[in-house]
């Protein structure tokens, strides 16, 4: 009877001191916050610290690749190791160190994760070596950040068991339209591998259980002055417009968990017109329509940009010739 008695003290006891420790420092349920479930590659450009904003504001939990190894070095004062800093503060926010041509880095940043907004691009400008080196050995590339990049991603999803890889790309399918033309030719071929990319993504469905959903944004700048965005299925046609960082962070965050949108290239840009985005994906079709093949599209890009600089510099030559004759 003594030891009865003993046992009930003892576990009367540890049942008021876990309480009081409760009552103190409150009882968290960790379990849903170490498993993120949301991966966000490119969070330090304008586009992905938008997402992460709306995000954070409703706590949600996300996991941000870093590839700013020194950010949490006060004396750095570059813009993205502050920003990086400041999301290392926020409770809802798991950094992982690491970049997209990494693998391992990947298959660590998607861990625990159903969707991945994949939010990365590269603004490398062409130079002149790039006639010497191979593209493969510049890590900024848009050959490895648009397209080996969402290869390795593609990896690490299929090996962590992520369902839905959100794109965010450019319309590089017509090779032929000026701007594109001169965007490849200052852009180190940018709109020629986000194409590519793209390709990949439709590819994968054969080869991997993954969805997919492309977005085609208009030209994003800090324009707020309208909201509504009009999309279109299949990728096909919408006039260009301007189109905010917010609308495109909202349009990224509305597809996360949608199955209405899976497996979908989305056009969107802005509108007057007052329609909703979920009224937009009741009527949205998973791509059926037939895309270029990746290579053939590859080749007539290059094609276009080399003959674009050698008009250029035939031009050149003869404004220095004709200088000279007067």
């Amino acid at each position: 009877m003594k030891y009865i008695f003993l046992l009930f003290y003892i576990t009367l006891t540890n049942a008021f001191m876990f309480n009081n420790y409760v009552m103190l420092n409150g009882y968290k349920d960790y379990s849903e916050q170490l498993k993120p479930r949301i991966a966000i590659i490119g969070s330090t450009g304008k586009l992905g610290s938008k997402v992460i904003k709306q995000l954070s504001k409703n706590k949600i939990p996300i996991k941000i690749l870093n590839r700013y190894l020194d950010y949490e070095n006060p004396n750095n004062n570059d813009k993205s190791c502050k920003l990086m800093r400041y999301y290392s503060k926020l409770p809802n926010i798991q950094i992982v160190n690491g970049d997209i041509n990494d693998k391992n880095s990947l298959i660590e940043l998607l861990k625990d994760c159903d969707t991945c907004l994949s939010l990365q691009g590269s603004n490398r400008i062409s130079k002149l070596t790039d006639i010497i080196y191979n593209a493969k050995t510049i890590l900024s590339h848009p050959i490895n950040v648009n397209y080996y990049g969402i290869k390795n991603l593609l990896y690490a999803a299929n090996k962590t068991n992520t369902k839905h890889i959100i794109r965010i790309s450019g319309n590089g399918e017509n090779p032929w339209k000026l701007i594109t033309i001169i965007m490849n030719t200052l852009g180190s071929m940018c709109k020629a591998w986000n194409y590519a990319g793209e390709c990949l993504l439709r590819e994968q469905i054969s080869n991997y259980n993954i969805n997919y959903t492309i977005i085609r944004p208009g030209i994003m700048g800090k324009n707020n002055r309208n909201e509504n965005l009009k999309i279109k299925d299949n990728g096909n046609y919408l006039p260009i417009t301007k189109v905010s960082y917010n609308s495109i962070a909202n349009l990224c965050i509305s597809c996360i968990g949608n199955n209405d949108i899976k497996d979908c290239t989305l056009t969107a840009m802005s509108t007057n017109e007052k329609i909703k985005l979920t009224d937009q994906f009741a009527n949205v079709k998973k791509d059926y329509r037939f895309f270029p093949n990746k290579t053939k599209i590859l080749k007539q890009h290059y094609l276009l940009s080399y003959s674009f600089i050698s008009v250029l510099l035939f031009i050149f030559k003869n404004i220095i010739y004709f200088s000279f004759q007067i």
